[in-house]
């Protein structure tokens, strides 16, 4: 069992991945939006494929980053609960 983690530590956590998802429909979006320019810009289908899969490399990263972590160990915290305990990972106490 680790030393107790400070709540602020965990709601900052939580509110990250929070904002992280709320981006990824804008981050989905960009990716279409920019092979979209591409096409109609002239680059064809060679630039708008280039366009898109930066896009989606910028999707798959915004997708990473809103899984939330615990503060002590970096195992996954399940982001459906509204108050955690403890971490499933490494048990250590959010107080």
């Amino acid at each position: 069992m680790t030393a107790p983690v400070r709540r602020e530590a965990v709601e900052r956590e939580l509110g990250r991945a929070r904002g992280a998802r709320k981006m990824l429909p804008w981050a989905a979006l960009t990716a279409i939006g920019g092979a979209a320019i591409g096409l109609a810009a002239g680059g064809g289908v060679k630039g708008a494929g280039a366009l898109f899969a930066l896009g989606l490399v910028f999707a798959l990263f915004v997708w990473t980053i809103a899984v939330p972590r615990c503060p002590a160990c970096g195992t996954r915290l399940p982001s459906g609960r509204t108050r955690l305990e403890s971490c499933p990972g490494c048990r250590a106490r959010f107080e």
